[in-house]
């Protein structure tokens, strides 16, 4: 399922997948949100407005728009409430709200769009591994999502995506600003995609081989698994660790008051691994998950 970006044809491309608008909630009219990603050097931004598929009037010079939108209300036979985000959503303008939609439903109406479907910040929405363990159809999880983080310190889906590689259900994990307050809450997380153009066609297409990475600040710049190792290089970083099922894995620190670029790791013997960095500033990124034949 998930092909190594890092030996994957192609460039790197600094995405955000996951933006509001004065279509919705956000403070910014869609052009002006297109300039601010321009501004702070993204190359992709995913215009995902609340059940409204919103488009810039004039597409910015180097920048990629992707066309999307947050489906919100999804529900669970338990009453959950869900979040999904579709990227390349045919229809333009608003889309039928479905209020009593479950949340399959609203990934199939993604995909009956055209539109690839990532779940939207679970911590956030008070969602439990069990809860997700049904959802079909999403390629991933915003494992961090910078409004939800700033607003009520739950941006983070580490653990929910770490239970659900463990329980064998496979997601890449993806990092968002999900902005709303451009002051605040733009230009702090971002998805790196290896994609070999700069297209919408190229770009979904490297989502769903998981050729990507998240991030918020460092950098993953090399990832090798060979001969039952694991090894990786990065921006200067604190820690290095390998995240595994419980009990596995490693961790690798700097020496106090220095950093480090590199580690390497046996390979656990369970059904995933992941690399997992943080900087000095606690600023992180996350590999997608490397599936072991354990």
């Amino acid at each position: 399922m998930f092909d190594n970006p890092f030996a994957s044809p192609g460039h790197w491309y600094r995405a955000n997948l996951h933006a509001h608008t004065t279509n919705s909630d956000g403070d910014l009219p869609p052009d002006d949100c297109a300039e601010c990603y321009r501004r702070a050097g993204y190359d992709i931004l995913a215009l995902t407005d609340h059940w409204c598929v919103s488009e810039v009037a004039v597409r910015p010079p180097d920048l990629l728009i992707i066309n999307g939108a947050e489906l919100d209300g999804g529900r669970s036979a338990q009453g959950t409430d869900y979040h999904l985000v579709g990227l390349n959503l045919r229809t333009r303008g608003k889309l039928p709200r479905r209020a009593d939609a479950f949340a399959q439903d609203l990934v199939d109406m993604i995909r009956e769009e055209g539109g690839d479907a990532f779940l939207a910040h679970p911590c956030w929405s008070g969602l439990m591994a069990s809860d997700m363990l049904g959802l079909a159809g999403c390629f991933a999880v915003e494992v961090y999502n910078t409004g939800c983080d700033l607003e009520i310190l739950r941006g983070y889906s580490t653990v929910h995506w770490d239970d659900l590689l463990t329980l064998g259900h496979n997601l890449g994990a993806v990092a968002v600003d999900d902005g709303h307050h451009h002051r605040v809450d733009h230009g702090l997380a971002w998805t790196m995609i290896r994609a070999e153009e700069l297209t919408v066609e190229a770009v979904l297409d490297a989502l769903r081989r998981g050729r990507y990475y998240a991030s918020t600040g460092p950098e993953i710049r090399d990832l090798t698994v060979a001969e039952g190792r694991l090894r990786v290089t990065t921006s200067p970083v604190a820690s290095i660790a390998l995240v595994s099922a419980p009990t596995q894995g490693g961790r690798r620190f700097a020496p106090e008051g220095e950093t480090i670029t590199e580690a390497e790791f046996p390979l656990p013997p369970a059904r995933y691994c992941r690399v997992e960095i943080v900087d000095h500033r606690g600023k992180v990124a996350w590999s997608n998950p490397v599936l072991l034949p354990g």
